[in-house]
C-alpha cells in the first residue's frame, strides 16, 4: 500500500448481513433503551436548571456524572452515519438541543456534568493544583470526563453534520483556553498527572476543523512532556502506568503528526505502537492486567488474574491503528486492526442482551461479566456505546491511484465521487471466498487493491475471468484497468491454524485460524452470574477461579501440531493435549461466539505435563490465588483504589517497575469488605526499602490498631495478624495516617484474609 490513505466516511458505507452488523443491530437498541433525561440531569444540575430525571447511578452518580452523557453523543452520531436510522438522528439533536440550553444558561461557554466542573475551572485559574494519578482537586479524573463532553460535540459534528456541535464545542474551548492561560508551563504539566483522556486528540482536530492556531498550542500543551519525551526518544517506560491514560495521549501525538506534520509526535506514537503492539499485546488484540501496563517481559499476571485487557484500551488503540493506517499504510496496522475487532471487540457485547463487557480475562477457564443497560456506567459502557458504530470505517480505504478492499466485512460502499458502488459479499471468515461487484456508472480508471492479511498462506482473484496471484511478499493484490458497468471479482484467501506465544516467550500459546482466535467453552460451574450486579467491583468477575494446575498442556514441540481443523463452516478444531498423564482432547471454535459460560484462549505447554502442572500449581499459590482472599485493594493504582472508595488529604501515589504504592503527610482511606460473621485478618504490606525514618498511624473506623508485629518478605513488610472479630461489620474503613512531622511508609496493598488463612 503507498503512504497516506483516506479512510472513507462511515456514511458511505453500509454494513451487510454479518456478526457484524448484528452486533450494530444490537448497540442501536441498547442505545435507544437508554433514558436521555437521565443521561443529561448531571448537565442541566451544572447549569443551575431543573432536572427531567433523577440521574443514573453507578459511576455516573459516584463523580464521573455525564461521562456517558458524552460518548452517548458520539455513539449516536456514528451510529447515525452508519445506518441512516431517523431513529438516532432524533436521539442526537434532543441531546444537542438540551446541551445548548444548558451552555446558554450558564453563559461563560461552559457545559459539562463533572460534579463542581465550573468550579474546578475558577480553582485552577486561580493556581490551585492538586493532581495525584486520578484526582485533581479532589475530583475524580474531572478532565477526562469533560474530554467526553469534548469529544461528543466533535462526533456530532464529524460524523453527523452538526455545525450546531461545533459552535458548542468551540465555546467550551474557548472557556477553557481563558483558564489554560492563567496556567505557567509547570501547573499544566502536574496538572497531566491526572488522567485527561484524549484533550489533545480534541484539540489537535479542532485546530484542523477551524484553523485555528491556539487551538494547535493547546494540543501541544496537553502532550504531557512525561509520556511524550521517553517515546519519542525511543524508550519504552510504560510498565507500571494506568494503560488507558496513556493511549488517548498517544493518539493525540498522532492525530498532531497527521494534522500539524509535527515530526516528535509522530516518532513519539510510532515507538509507541510498535512497542505496545509487540511487547505488551495478547492475540485477541487486547493489554494491560487490572488496567496497568505489566512488565512487558513477565506476563504471569495475564494468565493469573482475572482482571485481564480491558476494552477501552482496544478501542483507543483501535483509533490509533486507523491514524497510523492514513499516515504511513503500514500493513501491521490493518492486521491489528482485523484481530483486535474481530476478537476483542466483537465478543465484547453480548449478543442478545447487549451488554458489553469491561475485562476479558486471560487466565484459563475463567469468565466475563457484562453490563446492565439501565444500571452499570463504567468507562467501558460508554466506550462499547461506540465500538459496534464503526466496523464499516476501515473496511475500505482510498489513496491517489485508486480503491482498497483491507476487511472482508460484507457491506457496500457508495463511491460517489467516481461514480461507483461497491458490494462485498462473503461469509469470511467461515468461508474462504470473498465476491465483490463493482459497479461504474461511467466508464473508471483506477486500480483495485485487495488486502492480503499477515495470516494469509495465499491470494489469488478472478477479475472477469481475468486470473491474479499476489507475489511472495507483495500486501496486496491490485487490479488496474478501466472499469465499465458491473465486474464480479473473486478472491480466494488461504489459511492455517497457527500458534502463538506470548510477547515475554513464556509457555503458553493462543491458537487462531486467519485472523480469528480459537479458545475452548468451560462450563458455568462456581459461576455467581454473567451479568455485572450493580455495586462498585459489579464490572469484575470475581466468582471462583479455576486453579491453573486444572489446565491441559499442550505437550507438542510444535504446539500448533497439536491443532487439527474439524469444520471450516464452523471453524471448529480439536486440540490434544495432557492433563496429569493422561491425553485429553478439547474442542475448540472461535473465540467471540462463547459467552455465559468459562472459556480458555491460552494454554500452557513444556515437553513433560507433570512438571508444567507442578509450575502452575506453585505459580497460584505464589501469587496468594487461594480462596482465603475475601478483599484487596492494591495501593496506587487507580482502579483498585476508586473500586474502594478511596479518600485522603495530603497523599501522593507513586511507582516504579510495575509497582506501585501509596504515601502521605497527611492521610488516606479505603472501605474494605469484612468477613460477616467469622473471624478474619488484615494484612497491610508496605515497601521495606522506604522504611527508614517513616512511621504511620494505621486504623479501623478510625480506632487505632495499636502495636503491629513485623515480618519482612520479599523485600517488603508485611504488619500481619490484626484479627478483626467475628460479626465485624459487613464494610469497614481503613486508613492510614502519619504521624506529627513525618512522611509514612510506602503501602504496597492490604487484604482481608479469612482468620484460619496461613500467614
Amino acid at each position: 500500500m503507498s503512504h497516506h490513505t483516506s479512510s472513507f466516511p462511515l456514511s458511505s458505507v453500509r454494513l451487510l448481513d454479518s456478526g457484524f452488523k448484528h452486533a450494530q443491530d444490537v448497540d442501536l437498541r441498547y442505545l435507544l433503551s437508554l433514558d436521555t433525561d437521565r443521561l443529561l440531569a448531571p448537565f442541566r444540575r451544572e447549569a443551575g436548571l431543573p432536572t427531567a430525571a433523577p440521574g443514573y447511578g453507578g459511576w455516573e452518580a459516584d463523580g464521573l456524572d455525564g461521562h456517558i452523557g458524552g460518548h452517548y453523543l458520539s455513539a449516536c452520531a456514528q451510529l447515525w452515519a452508519a445506518t441512516g436510522d431517523p431513529r438516532i438522528r432524533e436521539k442526537l439533536d434532543d441531546v444537542l438541543a438540551v446541551l445548548a440550553e444548558c451552555q446558554a444558561a450558564a453563559g461563560d461557554g461552559y457545559v459539562g456534568g463533572v460534579p463542581c466542573g465550573r468550579g474546578l475551572g475558577e480553582e485552577l485559574a486561580a493556581g490551585k493544583v492538586d493532581a495525584d494519578l486520578f484526582t485533581l482537586n479532589g475530583r475524580w479524573v474531572p478532565l477526562y470526563n469533560l474530554h467526553k463532553t469534548f469529544a461528543g460535540l466533535l462526533d456530532a459534528h464529524t460524523y453527523a453534520g452538526s455545525t450546531h456541535a461545533l459552535v458548542m464545542l468551540t465555546a467550551l474551548a474557548d472557556w477553557w483556553l481563558k483558564i489554560s492561560t492563567t496556567l505557567d508551563d509547570e501547573s499544566f504539566e502536574d496538572m497531566l498527572r491526572t488522567e485527561f483522556g484524549g484533550l489533545n486528540d480534541t484539540f489537535a482536530s479542532l485546530a484542523d476543523i477551524t484553523g485555528r492556531d491556539d487551538y494547535l498550542r493547546e494540543a501541544r500543551r496537553f502532550a504531557h512532556r512525561a509520556v511524550l519525551d521517553p517515546l519519542a526518544s525511543g524508550r519504552d517506560e510504560l510498565d507500571g502506568l494506568h494503560a488507558n491514560t496513556q493511549i488517548p495521549k498517544v493518539v493525540g501525538y498522532a492525530r498532531l503528526a497527521a494534522a500539524a506534520g509535527d515530526a516528535e509526535a509522530a516518532r513519539a506514537a510510532d515507538f509507541f505502537w510498535d512497542t505496545v503492539l509487540a511487547r505488551r499485546t495478547v492475540s485477541i488484540g487486547g493489554n494491560s492486567v487490572r488496567e496497568h501496563f505489566h512488565p512487558a517481559d513477565d506476563f504471569a499476571p495475564m494468565v493469573q488474574d482475572e482482571q485481564g485487557p480491558e476494552t477501552c484500551n482496544t478501542y483507543n488503540m483501535l483509533k490509533l491503528a486507523k491514524l497510523r493506517f492514513e499516515r504511513t499504510g503500514d500493513p501491521s496496522a490493518i492486521d491489528f486492526y482485523e484481530r483486535a475487532t474481530y476478537n476483542h471487540i466483537l465478543s465484547s457485547q453480548h449478543p442478545d442482551t447487549g451488554g458489553f463487557a469491561y475485562f476479558t480475562p486471560m487466565r484459563p477457564a475463567h469468565y466475563r461479566v457484562y453490563s446492565k443497560a439501565q444500571e452499570s456506567m463504567w468507562c467501558c459502557v460508554g466506550s462499547g456505546l461506540e465500538n459496534h458504530s464503526r466496523y464499516g470505517e476501515l473496511i475500505y480505504s482510498h489513496g491517489a491511484d485508486g480503491l482498497a478492499v483491507n476487511l472482508y466485512i460484507p457491506s457496500e460502499l457508495d463511491w460517489a465521487d467516481h461514480g461507483v458502488r461497491i458490494r462485498l459479499d462473503t461469509d469470511f471468515p467461515r468461508s474462504d471466498t470473498a465476491t465483490v461487484h463493482i459497479t461504474a456508472d461511467e466508464p473508471a480508471e483506477f486500480t483495485l487493491r485487495l488486502r492480503r492479511p499477515g495470516w494469509a498462506t495465499r491470494i489469488e482473484a478472478d477479475a472477469g475471468g481475468q486470473r491474479l496471484d499476489a507475489l511472495p511478499g507483495n500486501r496486496d493484490l491490485a487490479i488496474h484497468r478501466t472499469w465499465t458497468g458491473t465486474t464480479k471479482v473473486t478472491i480466494r484467501l488461504g489459511a492455517e491454524v497457527r500458534a502463538e506465544a506470548l510477547p515475554d516467550g513464556s509457555p503458553w500459546v493462543s491458537f487462531t485460524y486467519g485472523p480469528v482466535v480459537l479458545a475452548a467453552r468451560q462450563g458455568a460451574n462456581g459461576v455467581p452470574g454473567f451479568e455485572a450486579p450493580d455495586e462498585r467491583m459489579g464490572h469484575v468477575a470475581s466468582g471462583t477461579k479455576v486453579p491453573l494446575a486444572n489446565t491441559p498442556v499442550v505437550t507438542a514441540p510444535k504446539p500448533a501440531d497439536a491443532v487439527v481443523l474439524l469444520d471450516r463452516r464452523t471453524l471448529t478444531a480439536e486440540l490434544t493435549a495432557c492433563l496429569n498423564g493422561d491425553q485429553v482432547s478439547v474442542r475448540l471454535e472461535p473465540f467471540a461466539g462463547i459467552h455465559d459460560e468459562r472459556y480458555t484462549v491460552y494454554w500452557p505447554t513444556g515437553p513433560s505435563d507433570g512438571e508444567r502442572t507442578a509450575e502452575l500449581a506453585s505459580l497460584d499459590a505464589r501469587a496468594g490465588y487461594a480462596a482465603d482472599v475475601i478483599d484487596c485493594v492494591t495501593a496506587g493504582e487507580q482502579q483498585p483504589e476508586a473500586d474502594h472508595h478511596f479518600a485522603g488529604e495530603s497523599t501522593r501515589a507513586g511507582g516504579s517497575g510495575g509497582v506501585h504504592w501509596r504515601s502521605a503527610t497527611g492521610w488516606f482511606s479505603y472501605i474494605l469488605a469484612g468477613t460477616g460473621d467469622a473471624p478474619a485478618v488484615l494484612r497491610v504490606r508496605f515497601r521495606a526499602a522506604a522504611r527508614q525514618g517513616r512511621g504511620e498511624d494505621l486504623r479501623l473506623n478510625g480506632v487505632p490498631l495499636g502495636e503491629p508485629e513485623n515480618t519482612s518478605l520479599d523485600g517488603t513488610v508485611e504488619i500481619q495478624n490484626f484479627m478483626l472479630a467475628a460479626g465485624a461489620p459487613g464494610t469497614f474503613t481503613f486508613s492510614v495516617h502519619a504521624l506529627s512531622g513525618t512522611v509514612t511508609g510506602d503501602l504496597l496493598s492490604v487484604q482481608v484474609l479469612r482468620g484460619d488463612a496461613t500467614l
